[in-house]
């Protein structure tokens, strides 16, 4: 008899990784800065092939308070800027 299947939201997990130890910063505090392609890159090297995308993960940044930024360096370039906690 097969036990209970357990169903993660991996955009919940998402989440939590990303709060636990870093906020959104302005573009004089922040630490780093990663595209919305490298986050999901990124994690996807802890998570399974195919349990996020890039449309999870922008959702899952602004639900964090996270607004995209432009670079300063790059017109019309859009990055997330990071802090550690």
């Amino acid at each position: 008899m097969a036990g209970p299947v357990f169903f993660l939201n991996y955009k919940d997990e998402l989440k939590k990784l990303i709060s636990e130890e870093y906020e959104s910063a302005d573009s004089l505090s922040k630490e780093f800065e990663y595209s919305t392609e490298q986050i999901t890159a990124l994690f996807l090297n802890v998570m399974p092939a195919k349990s996020i995308d890039e449309h999870m993960v922008y959702e899952a940044m602004l639900e964090l308070g996270f607004m995209p930024k432009e670079s300063p360096e790059m017109p019309l370039a859009f990055f997330w800027y990071f802090r550690r906690k």
